[in-house]
């Protein structure tokens, strides 16, 4: 009779289950190099320090995408910036030509290069990245210069720009092109001054002596909501002049009645070329750069430096100067038009200093971003080398458990095979 020790029998069975698991985990130590690849497989603390580190990692990993985010938008700044001072220099360049004595053959070209050139400060000035406009600030899905054509149109409809020295100075038709650039700011005297329909997005604008005209655009504020939910707060363009105290914009939703609305103390700022609306040009982008790190930067399209040159750009498209009746009145207004090319110079050399700043200024903010960005590189290399310690394994010891615990798992298996084999004659 065959006599069996199951008690024995089940340890050894029992170890061997133990010694194949953990040699299953020396095998995985070995092809990973990690002690576990699952947090429930690290002893002790190991777990709890592990996603604390892991978590840390990923923080700074988030700070530098948005700083990387940050840097693509401001070196495009940077670079639509460095455009528009050779922008700048150029137009001083063709403005120093105009004082020369073959200025009336230059003439035709200055207006041309100016033509030109308003579209290329428009296009600068709406620079993208994925869609977000550069130098429109908080409002980036709105672009700065919203329509360059309705700039020209309206600034040739509106200012006479032929210099007459009795009848249209220098100082005349820059006075006229500075109201025409101007904000023109206010509240609207009505009580529900805005009119829409059920037929159509457009609504009437009652707005005494507003001045304005069909491109222009106008923003309003502290308007309530009326028409089934038509908001007018919001930055919209002139479509259609109805008489000197009421035009037609275009409602962004579909009015669902025929009414009046918006309210009392509705108020109001248009500008023939400001697309930001009410958005102070002092207004910066701030992002989180770290742990209380803050970076603020960028520049907005609306500034009055960048106005200054569109200003310039669209006298100089327009400019003729006038004959004269007899060489005195010529030479006079010869003398004004020179004194209208000097204003202009010193306005573009201005503004050339000022994007200037610009570049400095930017330049400083990328120069703060970098080094945030290369801190929080630093500071994951040093936290990565703190959880490589934690859940990494050294090769060595795994191989020499692995092997240990093969050894033994040997041995197990021939114990077992010759627990198998007792009987009652190997004690007699």
């Amino acid at each position: 009779m065959r006599i069996s020790n199951i008690t024995q029998f089940n340890r050894l069975q029992s170890s061997l289950r133990e010694l194949n698991a953990g040699l299953a985990i020396a095998e995985e130590q070995i092809s990973t190099g990690k002690r576990a690849t699952r947090f429930s497989g690290l002893t002790g603390n190991d777990a709890r320090i592990s996603i604390e580190l892991r978590t840390s990692i990923s923080t700074r990993e988030t700070y530098i995408d948005s700083i990387n985010s940050t840097k693509l938008r401001a070196e495009v700044a940077n670079a639509a910036l460095l455009e528009m001072q050779t922008l700048a220099t150029d137009l001083r360049v063709e403005l120093i030509k105009q004082t020369q004595d073959l200025y009336k053959e230059n003439l035709p070209i200055m207006n041309e290069f100016a033509k030109t050139q308003i579209d290329r400060l428009a296009n600068l000035l709406n620079s993208q990245v994925a869609g977000v406009f550069v130098f429109s600030g908080p409002a980036s899905n709105k672009p700065p210069i919203a329509d360059p054509d309705a700039i020209r149109t309206n600034f040739s409809s509106t200012v006479n720009t032929v210099v007459d020295a009795v009848t249209n100075t220098a100082a005349t038709i820059q006075g006229s092109s500075d109201t025409q650039f101007n904000d023109k700011i206010g509240t609207l005297a009505d009580n529900n001054p805005f009119s829409a329909n059920a037929v159509d997005k457009e609504v009437r604008v009652s707005h005494a002596n507003h001045g304005l005209k069909v491109g222009d655009k106008i923003t309003f504020n502290a308007a309530t909501t009326f028409a089934g939910g038509v908001d007018m707060n919001d930055t919209f363009s002139v479509i259609e002049i109805l008489n000197a105290n009421s035009y037609k914009v275009e409602a962004k939703t579909q009015p669902d009645a025929i009414v009046n609305g918006g309210g009392a103390g509705v108020t109001y700022i248009a500008n023939g070329f400001n697309g930001l609306g009410s958005l102070a040009p002092e207004t910066e982008v701030t992002i989180n750069a770290g742990a209380g790190l803050n970076v603020s930067y960028g520049e907005l399209g609306n500034q009055e430096t960048f106005a200054n040159l569109f200003e310039t750009l669209n006298i100089f498209a327009n400019v003729q100067v006038a004959a004269g009746a007899n060489e005195a009145q010529k030479q006079a207004n010869e003398a004004e038009y020179r004194t209208l090319v000097d204003n202009a110079r010193t306005v573009v050399e201005q503004a050339f200093d000022d994007i200037n700043r610009m570049v400095a200024d930017l330049g400083g903010d990328l120069s703060r971003l970098e080094s945030a960005k290369e801190t929080h590189k630093n500071e994951i290399e040093l936290i990565t080398k703190q959880l490589d310690d934690v859940e990494n394994i050294d090769s060595f010891e795994a191989i020499n458990r692995f092997q240990a615990l093969r050894s033994q798992i040997e041995a197990s298996y021939q114990i077992t095979a010759a627990s198998r084999g007792f009987s009652l004659l190997n004690f007699l």
